[in-house]
């Protein structure tokens, strides 16, 4: 499976395991997990580790009607539950979903704590990553919090485009209830700024199904990316 991934991804894994004993290699179970299914609870016991080699994964902030809605959003190569085993943790901190028909490599963490916390190239390169990753997620939430009330709702549809749209189109079905939820704002700005959307074509709505085009996709993020830049001024 390793040899056929990519170049940059194969090479990664290479460094990463260069100094791995045989029997944590071996140890090692493939394992295929269909789009929509979650394979990690917040909460539940930190007691596995899995290696994303094909597919994507979603850290999950909300569910409605059983579709999975991430604020972040994982491709390969990605490790879970190595952030746990290095912060001594016993539980997981982040519930884990498969954004669309994925494929590890999974392993007890039994076995992979006894190896990684004696390998210093390993601990070296899973160290930055999170450290990337944390500062990445900070620098999200404070832009999140400065955006004005419509552009909550732009950037939520431009990141569920990205993650679930196929075939040049996306369409969900939320109510103006679960927009309000997810977006923390009231639902009297939601349907202005849904509205604001259809008024500039930049949304198709039939009720609370909207739809989004790839062309109308980069409409609502260039508008995001003005008001982000005005911020910045």
């Amino acid at each position: 499976m390793i040899r056929r991934l990519d170049t940059e991804q194969r090479e990664y894994l290479n460094r990463y395991f260069a100094h791995a004993p045989e029997s944590l290699m071996t140890g090692f179970q493939a394992v295929r997990i269909p789009e929509g299914t979650t394979f990690i609870n917040e909460g539940e016991a930190a007691d596995r580790v899995f290696i994303l080699l094909k597919g994507r994964v979603a850290a999950v902030d909300y569910r409605v009607r059983e579709t999975v809605y991430g604020f972040t959003y994982f491709h390969p190569v990605e490790v879970f539950g190595v952030m746990e085993i290095l912060g001594h943790m016993d539980r997981y901190k982040t519930t884990l979903a498969a954004a669309e028909d994925s494929v590890f490599l999974r392993t007890s963490r039994e076995r992979f704590e006894g190896w990684i916390k004696n390998d210093a190239e390993a601990l070296q390169m899973e160290t930055r990553k999170i450290i990337g990753y944390l500062l990445e997620q900070s620098r999200k939430e404070r832009l999140y919090v400065l955006l004005p009330g419509n552009e909550r709702v732009y950037m939520m549809l431009t990141n569920l485009y990205r993650a679930y749209g196929k075939g040049g189109t996306y369409s969900v079905y939320m109510s103006r209830k679960d927009f309000a939820e997810v977006t923390g704002l009231s639902e009297r700005t939601v349907t202005r700024a849904l509205k604001e959307l259809e008024d500039r074509g930049c949304i198709t709505r039939d009720g609370w199904n909207i739809v989004m085009t790839k062309e109308q996709h980069g409409r609502i993020a260039e508008m995001i990316n003005d008001q982000i830049n005005e911020m910045g001024e």
